[in-house]
């Protein structure tokens, strides 16, 4: 774990500080040169250079110069990143242009990049984000959907057998939750991740960084009451995930107008309850989620008015028995953690809200002790680890992906020195009552249990059409040396009746055991650190740590399953 910096550290911050210098005196640059323009960012008239730095630090703490002045092209990239790119690394970066891949990297992420040779720190894990592989531009116009239930044509079931109100702006897979995209720029991203599941969006055409285009077509209040008219008269839904896109890439009136929606709409769900009788009621609303990678990504965003709108509504929603309130984020390295987003976790949870985190598992982020490192320094922040993902897709995604083996034997040699033994769990599963207080709470918990940081996450896999597993086993080996394995379904949760029957899917690794250790071998990494990866063939999924369960209701709510198909029949028919 000592091996990996945060961007916490003194040295990091200073480096950090001269990239930000640097980048501000190229775009001053480009704008005299009137290769840049914006509306709201403009220097006045008479204006001296002086003036002019003064004018871009004090823009550079406002999340719209970032998004206005984001790099959209190769070029660009490469000379906010100090002409440091290699030749061929340029190359393969014009080719995803003339692919139709988008660029869209924030000045603030790109001055977390490291772009001196003699500057010590490995930056791959966020680099490997930004920079398109490969693969991932030789397949771009023919991926595939990975995750099938997205995948979505009205009046029929998707992968999980849910019938869904919209073919884009709600998506599901278990009984209990479902994803809701709103149709604002809560659509768009503060960056795009070369990972991104949704990269078959961006190849459709359904999302982009044209921020014009993004805005909804049909006045949006009205097609919002539509869709959270779902949540409201589906029998099992109890918890909306917000997300995008980003879900704080709306803004604040827009937002505010989201939540009040939910909020509405969560009291009339309560209120029909009343006049069923028990047994017979619906599930409500009892967990709010916001999607988003801003605190890592664009921490500008996290205003204290922000933060205010979210401390209000919580304390409101609390009162019609709401009772979780969780921002669900991305960090991907502890590179990512810098004093800027150290703020926007501290507004957040100042406010009220659970922070948990989902790392993508890649192939930078898979090296030895890097996300434990990850885990520790989060926690440090408050934050609690929800989700380790195997990356998803195939050809595309190849040069990211640590191969599940890797995954099982981070699960059981690195992550295990901070497993919360069971007397714990009470303890625990109490702390989304005090969020404010959720920093003390997971530091006296590490001390009485003398734990380096609190392994809440799960390793996981998303499974096409079927959820989140890491239970598998080995199967078979392709010519080519690379894996089958068989996965069956997480054993913790509820899934969709229609997937119940299904009970296994067959995943073969896109990646074999030997090209990843030859790809950490390239790294700088010593492959003798990992050769008991080999020995890895079957996972088994973690148990859910007692903070994420739902709570419970005063209640028996009915166990008809609606909106969902079983065979030609709806299931409440």
């Amino acid at each position: 774990m000592n091996r990996w910096e945060t961007g916490l550290d003194e040295e990091l911050i200073l480096i950090r500080k001269k990239n930000k210098a640097r980048i501000i005196e190229l775009l001053i640059q480009k704008i005299n040169r009137n290769e840049l323009s914006d509306t709201k960012y403009n220097f006045p008239p008479n204006c001296n250079h002086l003036e002019k730095v003064v004018l871009m630090n004090e823009w550079w703490n406002e999340h719209l110069f970032h998004l206005r002045f984001a790099v959209r092209s190769p070029q660009q990239l490469n000379e906010l990143l100090g002409n440091s790119l290699d030749s061929d690394t340029l190359q393969l970066l014009e080719k995803a242009e003339a692919k139709g891949i988008p660029f869209f990297v924030n000045p603030y992420y790109l001055s977390l990049l490291n772009t001196d040779t003699d500057q010590l720190y490995s930056d791959l894990a966020i680099r490997h984000y930004v920079i398109y592989s490969k693969q991932l531009i030789d397949e771009f116009g023919q991926i595939e959907a990975w995750e099938k239930e997205d995948m979505v044509e009205l009046g029929k079931p998707n992968a999980a057998g849910w019938l869904l109100p919209s073919t884009h702006s709600i998506h599901r897979r278990y009984p209990e939750v479902a994803i809701f995209i709103p149709e604002t720029m809560g659509r768009a991203c503060g960056g795009l991740c070369s990972s991104c599941q949704r990269m078959y969006d961006f190849q459709r055409g359904n999302l982009n960084f044209n921020l014009e285009k993004l805005t909804p077509k049909e006045k949006w209040e009205d097609k919002l009451t539509r869709h959270l008219s779902y949540y409201e008269y589906d029998t099992q839904l109890r918890d909306i995930l917000i997300t995008g896109g980003d879900a704080l890439m709306s803004r604040n009136a827009s937002l505010e107008r989201i939540l009040e929606a939910v909020y509405q709409m969560a009291w009339r769900k309560r209120e029909a309850n009343k006049k069923r009788a028990n047994g017979e009621k619906y599930a409500e609303i009892i967990r709010i989620r916001l999607g988003t990678r801003l605190p890592a990504y664009l921490p500008q965003r996290i205003t204290t008015s922000l933060a205010t709108l979210l401390a209000n509504f919580r304390k409101k929603a609390s009162k019609i028995g709401i009772k979780q309130f969780i921002i669900q984020t991305h960090f991907e390295s502890p590179l990512e953690i810098t004093p800027e987003s150290k703020m926007a976790i501290d507004r957040l949870i100042g406010a009220g809200w659970t922070i948990t985190n989902q790392l993508v598992f890649t192939a930078a982020a898979s090296r030895r002790g890097h996300t434990a490192k990850l885990r520790q320094t989060l926690n440090e922040l408050g934050v609690l680890t929800y989700y380790t993902f195997s990356v998803k897709g195939f050809r595309e995604n190849t040069f990211n992906y640590a191969t599940n083996a890797r995954t099982v034997q981070e699960q059981v040699e690195e992550k295990s020195v901070g497993r919360i033994p069971l007397e714990y769990n009470s303890t625990i599963k109490d702390f989304t009552k005090n969020p404010e207080k959720i920093k003390e709470n997971i530091k006296l918990l590490q001390q009485n249990a003398n734990l380096p940081f609190l392994a809440t996450d799960r390793n996981v896999m998303n499974l096409p059409g079927v959820g989140k597993s890491l239970t598998f086993r080995t199967i078979g080996i392709t010519i080519t040396g690379r894996r089958i394995l068989e996965f069956t379904y997480d054993p913790y949760r509820r899934h969709s009746p229609v997937v119940d029957k299904q009970k296994k899917v067959i995943i073969v690794e896109s990646k074999t055991i030997s090209d990843y250790l030859q790809q950490l071998k390239e790294m700088g990494e010593d492959e003798a650190d990992y050769l008991g990866v080999w020995g890895y063939s079957i996972g088994e999924t973690e148990p859910v740590q007692p903070i994420f369960e739902y709570p419970n209701y005063s209640f028996q709510p009915t166990t008809i399953v609606s909106n969902i198909v079983m065979g030609d029949k709806k299931s409440d028919e």
